[in-house]
Order: C-alpha cells, then structure tokens, then sequence
C-alpha cells in the first residue's frame, strides 16, 4: 500500500503540467481512496482474525482480489488518459514503474494463480498495446518488451503460484501427519486391551477360516475363468484348456476338432428387443450347446461367439455334431412370450492336423466360419488347404490394394450409355480395374475386400474425382454425363455430400453431369439415412440410379419412396429376354414411366437385344454390342461403327 501510495504521487505530481494537472490531481485521489479503503479492509481482516479465528476466509479473497484488480485498473487507466501528454522521461517511468509493480505483483499475489496473471495482465497490456501502435519509435520498442515481459510475468506467476501452493500443501499435510501420530500415541495404550479382546475373537473365527478360503477360491476361480452370463468358460480358459487337450490328442493320436460358432440374426434381436432379452437368448444357446458337448468344453468367445471342443473327433464326426447343432439353434427360442428365430455358422479345425497351437486354430477356426458365413450356405464347413490358400490370396490382395493408389496401379475404364432413339452417346460409366504386379485383378475380387477392410472411402473418393476431372475434359462430348458407381459404406458416410461438393468444386464439372450409381441392395438397411442422402444428392442437381433393379431385396416398392431419377435393368434379364425375362422388364418400364424414373438396360451384347429394348421403350442401353469399357485416351478416337441399330 505505502508504496502504491508513493509512485501514484510520484507519477502524479512528479510531471503534473498545466494540461494534465487538474485530471491528475482527480486520478491520484480515486487512487488514494481505494488504496485508504483496501488498507481498512486489511486493518479489519487483522482484527477479526484475532477474535473469531474461524472467520470467512473466502469473502476476505475475494475482496482482496477486487481490491488488487481495481489497483491494476487505476494503474491501466493512467496509460490511457495521459498517453498524448507524456513526454520520453514520463512514459519511461511510467512504464518502469508499471513494469515493477507487476513484478512485484507475481511473487506477492501467488497465493492467487488467476489474480497474479489477471493483475500482471492489466498492468503490463495496455500501455504495451498503446507503445506498439503509437508513431514514436522509442515507445514501439518499449510496447513490444512490455509485451514480452507480459509473458514472462505471466509464465513466472504462474508457476510461482504452483510452488506457492504445493508448500501450503505439504504444511497442511504436515500438520495433519503431526495430528495423526498424537492421535495414534493416544490409542496406543487402548492397544493392549483390543488385542486381548482381537485374539479372543480370532480363535473363534480361526476354524470357520478354512471353509471360508475354500468359497471365496472358488469365486476367484468363477470370476477368473468364466463367463459372467452363460457360466461357459472364458476366453482365457477355454484357450489353456484347448492347449491341454491338444497335448492330449498328440500324444494319444486321436484328434481334437474345435468349432467356432457365430450366431446370425442375434444383434437384430438385441437392437429391437433390448439387451435383456438378448442376454437370455444367449443362456439358451449356451444351453443347447453344452447338450452336445461337456459344458467344461464349450466356451463363450465374445458377444454372440461361442467355441467347442470336441476330443477324439475327427472330420466326419465334428460334421455331423455342428449340423446337429445348427438344426439346435434353430429351433424357436422363447423368451418373456417372444418366439425368436436364430441361424448359425459354423467353422471346423482339427488338431494336429491343422495346428498344434490353441490360438492358432480358435483363428482358422474363426477364418473358416466367416467363409461360410459368405458363401450363404447352411451347413457347417472344415478348415482346408484350398480355403487356407484362399484366405492366403485375399490377405495378399488386400495388402496391395492398401498400396495400390500409392503405386498408381488403380486407373477407369468407360464404357458408353446409348440413346436408345438417337444412337447417340448419352453418358460413361466409369469403371474401376487394377493391376497388381502386372496381374488383373477383377473389381469382383478386390472391391468386396476394399469394403470390408475400409478402404472403399479412400478409393471411392479417388474414383469421384478421377472421373469427374476426365469429364470435364471431355472435348469430344461436351455434354454426355459420367456415371460412378457409390458403395453403400461410402453412402452412409457422413461426410460422403461434402466430398461431393469438394470434388464438384475442384474439377468443375456441372453437376448435372455426374450420375450416381447405387446398388438395390443398399436400400435393406438404413433406409432413412439413405433416403436423407440422396435428397441432399438430388438437391444439387446430380441424378441418381439404382443398380441392378430387381436383383435385390428391396422389391419395386423402393422406387416409391426414394428419390431417383433412372433404373437399370440387370442384365441377366436382358440375357432372358426371349424367356421371362421379357415380363419382367416391361413391368419394370410400367412403374418406371408412373414415377417419372428413366430406364437403363445394361449386358446387350446383341443387335436383337437393342432392337427389342428399344421397341419395349427402354430409354438408353449399354453393353458390349455397343463398346467394351475403354481408358480415357481410348475414348478420344473411339467412333461408334454403329450408326443404327435399328437399321
């Protein structure tokens, strides 16, 4: 306080002039009378604390606090009223005497962390600010190391405030230590008597111990080795247990099939009925396994996974138990009056054949049922040289597809959409190809895979934008649109509508240039969200089309309620044309022309199949009587030597 009251009469009356004088006189008396009343307050603090020790420490803060912010705030408002009056020695002082007080300030005010920054802050920023942007260089550079000393006060209160308080902790800590050791020398001498009365009472638990031992072994070993919900081994058991009878089979030489169980249909059950329910259609299935096989050999992987081992098994007979098994768990489950319905799939490893390591064929196990999972057959499938050469090849293609845009390996192919009536060319699908190792690998292959393991987003935007940019240069067509084909995972995405804008932007194409192509199976799942994708798509003026019509799941009714603008008709009812494929495409004309969608026949390899598509009023056709896929430089001499089919 004395020495906020000396430099204020410093500053004020030190270079007083005839401009300034009154408005100083003012500014040094609003300073004195908050310096006179926080002195009371200190002088008030003092003697409360000598009466009533438990006085309200936290009002006492905070009225420090204020009373050091508004010190700060006089400080600050002297830069700002007398900037344009003070000469080089007054605006040096100044800063030096600011600059010393929010020194001071950090190591004094550290018992606050944010009062020392804030009270750092207002001294030092403004009259900082002020030298920085005012014309005169000497206060420029001024402004700028009131800046730089700004940080630093900054920086040093805030860590002078971090010791200030790790030291109040460690007294604090101190004394209650102190507290507890006279306390504990208190109770030392009630020691004695507790230990009399302790080992009174400790003989008469000390037999009733070893029962309790044995109970609470058993729920360590329950709790360690058992699945919670089926009561089924864990995963950690199950695996030393399979290790055990491996052993056992090798040196017996009777094998040990292991079968690996994934139910299908199951999270439908738990999203629409509720957890509840799922989990005693699990205990059901556990039940009905463990019929099978000693339920100390069957397992609970994970979820809706189960394993079973089955000793002295071979091929033949581990078959014939998972089919067994498969007709089980298909039978009606009923839970709280609800008759559910469960699939399962079914992979087979046998050892030693297969391996001599339990985590290695619980995996071969788990490889084999997700090919028989795929392949939508219903019987139960063996691990085999074949799938383990196939699974080998996938793994192997997928790990160059992770490389392949890296390497330039991927590139589009075109293939022409005629104009059924003019011959002429109304649009290019754009068709991904790959060449890995000097290898084709077909879109069949490495697409499903791409999907699986997440990298379609990555490829599916590369293809976007690919093919818009060699749309946008198409100089011998200007006005034939490019049709990509959109996966459902890069659909779903929710940031799928701002890569379109992105790559619409970039290339500059029209948007009315690009078409969209989108499977029917896409539309099983997720309608709604579906539904909220293409209005966005249809929004921005870019059409959509649905692939493979009536090939899928979704029926014609999708064609009510989704916004598309074409339908493909596959071409495997363009192949039957001459059979029943010729009803079923005229009924898709029907309800095309009735929602107002265009039609597309894509596969026409013949003459005979242009004329008929045309005649049955098919909007445009595609296929190779037309042209096969080519590169885009292709596309540039290509010349349809078809002038008309219909010739």
């Amino acid at each position: 306080m004395l020495t906020n009251i000396l430099t204020i009469s410093v500053l004020a009356f030190g270079f007083i002039t005839d401009v300034s004088a009154d408005k100083k006189v003012i500014w040094w008396a609003v300073m004195f009378f908050i310096i006179l009343v926080r002195s009371f307050d200190i002088f008030l603090w003092y003697r409360q604390c000598e009466k009533a020790p438990e006085v309200d420490g936290l009002a006492g803060i905070w009225r420090f606090s204020i009373g050091c912010v508004l010190t700060a705030l006089g400080w600050c408002s002297y830069v700002i009223l007398f900037n344009q009056q003070m000469d080089v020695i007054e605006f040096s002082t100044t800063v030096i005497i600011i600059a010393a007080m929010a020194g001071g300030g950090s190591s004094v005010l550290a018992g606050g962390r944010y009062l020392a920054l804030v009270y750092s802050v207002i001294l030092l920023l403004p009259f900082s600010i002020i030298g920085v942007l005012d014309d005169e260089e000497y206060r420029n550079l001024l402004g700028f190391l009131g800046l730089v000393f700004c940080v630093i006060m900054s920086i040093t209160g805030l860590k002078t405030a971090r010791f200030t308080r790790e030291a109040i902790r460690t007294k604090n800590q101190n004394l209650a230590l102190r507290d507890e050791v006279t306390s504990k020398g208190n109770q030392f001498s009630n020691v004695n008597t507790e230990l009399k009365q302790a080992t009174k009472q400790l003989n008469e638990i000390n037999h009733n111990l070893e029962l309790e031992v044995q109970k609470r072994t058993e729920k360590i070993f329950q709790l360690s080795n058992l699945d919670s919900l089926t009561g089924l081994k864990n995963r950690k058991a199950f695996t030393l247990q399979l290790d055990n009878l491996i052993e056992k089979a090798v040196a017996s030489g009777n094998p040990v099939a292991l079968l690996f169980i994934d139910l299908d249909g199951f999270k439908k059950i738990n999203d629409t009925m509720g957890h509840r329910v799922g989990d005693h259609t699990l205990i059901e299935v556990a039940n009905r396994l463990s019929a099978f096989s000693d339920r100390e050999r069957t397992g609970r992987w994970g979820g809706d996974e189960f394993l079973v081992a089955l000793p002295y098994s071979d091929q033949g007979t581990a078959m014939s138990i998972a089919s067994a098994m498969m007709t089980s768990i298909a039978q009606p489950i009923i839970v709280s009056g609800n008759e559910l319905y469960l699939t399962a799939s079914i992979g087979i490893a046998l050892a030693p054949v297969h391996s001599l390591s339990a985590e290695d064929l619980i995996q071969l196990a788990d490889l084999t049922m997700c090919e028989q999972k795929q392949s939508g057959q219903r019987k139960p499938r063996v691990f085999s040289t074949e799938l383990k050469g196939k699974i080998e090849a996938s793994q192997l293609i997928l790990e160059g597809l992770q490389h392949a845009l890296e390497k330039k390996e991927l590139y589009l192919c075109y293939q022409p959409i005629q104009c059924a009536k003019e011959n002429t060319s109304w649009s290019f699908e754009a068709l991904l190809r790959w060449n890995f190792n000097g290898k084709f690998i077909g879109p069949d292959i490495f697409i499903p895979l791409a999907e699986k393991s997440g990298l379609i987003k990555e490829i599916g935007a590369w293809v976007l934008n690919r093919a818009c940019m060699d749309a946008k240069h198409w100089q011998f067509n200007q006005t034939a649109a490019v049709s990509v084909n959109v996966s459902v995972i890069q659909l779903m995405d929710d940031g799928f509508i701002r890569l379109l804008d992105n790559i619409l932007r970039s290339s500059g194409l029209p948007p009315e240039r690009l078409h969209l192509e989108i499977t029917e199976s896409t539309f099983v799942d997720n309608e709604k969200k579906i539904r909220t994708q293409l209005e966005q798509i249809q929004s921005r003026n870019i059409h959509v089309s649905i692939d493979d019509f009536g090939t899928g799941y979704s029926s014609l009714s999708q064609l009510q309620t989704l916004p598309v603008n074409y339908v493909k008709i596959d071409k495997a009812f363009v192949d039957n044309i001459e059979g029943k494929g010729d009803a079923i495409i005229r009924a898709t004309l029907f309800i095309a022309r009735e929602l107002n969608c265009l039609t597309v026949a894509e596969g026409v390899e013949t003459k005979e199949q242009a004329i008929a598509l045309a005649a049955m009023g098919v909007d445009f056709l595609q296929g190779y009587y037309f042209a096969k896929p080519m590169k885009n430089e292709d596309l540039i001499v290509w010349q349809n030597p078809i002038s008309s089919f219909l010739n």
